[in-house]
């Protein structure tokens, strides 16, 4: 029988104590994880908003245009650059990475435009590269079923295939579809950072064209339907809501 000495505890005790520290460390830690997660999805939402209301403050100013998803180098109208474009009128240059609305959690940029929303709309990459038309904001039917923004996957990429950035390593493409969406891969495509896991535990952001935020899990792939991500999903990129809707089965 183990007695305690007056010069400390027993190894019971000790045994003890310890089961006790794993258990409440067992519980505590993924209290604290998930609230560092909503904290940043609480970031993330809020530059979201700012962003929005630049996308309106922009129209506004330009008689009713959003700025144009991507375009080639050089171009003053697409709503990501440096330079004094874009956006970065209304927000901010994204030269300060984290503590910019232009990223969350980690820098140059975390958001992609859809690029869906030119004139003509609704063209797939690559046949979308040389639109650099943007659309009008009254142009889109159902701004509140219409994806504005999303969180991208990031990419590893040499400085020198971008000249338009300054930041080694690490990139989002600053347009694209629902196959640029983060955790929509079951598997990191070539050059990707953890692809496969949403921004947020298991969701990402989304900011719509009337300005409001959602957050909800992406879309999964599907290997077996042309092209990989059911409609419902879908929908919400387009703006002609049914123009591709032959190429789904129907449900």
């Amino acid at each position: 029988m183990y007695r305690r000495s007056d010069q400390g505890f027993t190894l019971v005790e000790i045994l003890v104590a310890l089961a006790v520290i794993a258990l409440l460390l067992g519980i505590l830690l993924p209290i604290l994880s998930g609230a560092k997660d909503n904290a940043y999805r609480t970031k993330c939402a809020s530059n979201m908003h700012q962003l929005g209301a630049a996308f309106s403050m922009y129209a506004s100013d330009w008689d009713g245009v959003f700025p144009s998803p991507g375009g080639l180098f050089g171009g003053r109208n697409y709503w990501s650059q440096t330079g004094g474009g874009g956006l970065t009128r209304y927000v901010g240059n994204r030269d300060g990475g984290f503590n910019t609305v232009w990223c969350c959690p980690y820098p140059p940029r975390s958001y992609g435009m859809n690029s869906f929303l030119r004139k003509p709309s609704d063209v797939f990459y690559p046949g979308c590269v040389s639109i650099l038309t943007p659309i009008r904001q009254d142009a889109v039917p159902s701004p509140r079923r219409t994806i504005l923004l999303y969180e991208g996957t990031q990419i590893t990429i040499a400085v020198a295939t971008k000249p338009e950035t300054t930041y080694p390593g690490i990139y989002v493409y600053r347009c694209g579809d629902w196959t640029e969406v983060r955790g929509w891969y079951p598997k990191n495509p070539n050059g990707s950072i953890d692809a496969d896991k949403p921004w947020h535990n298991n969701v990402n952001n989304y900011l719509y064209c009337d300005g409001h935020v959602k957050a909800r899990p992406p879309g999964k792939h599907r290997s077996d339907v042309s092209p990989n991500v059911s409609w419902e999903e879908a929908g919400e990129w387009f703006v002609d809501k049914y123009k591709y809707r032959y190429m789904w089965p129907q449900e």
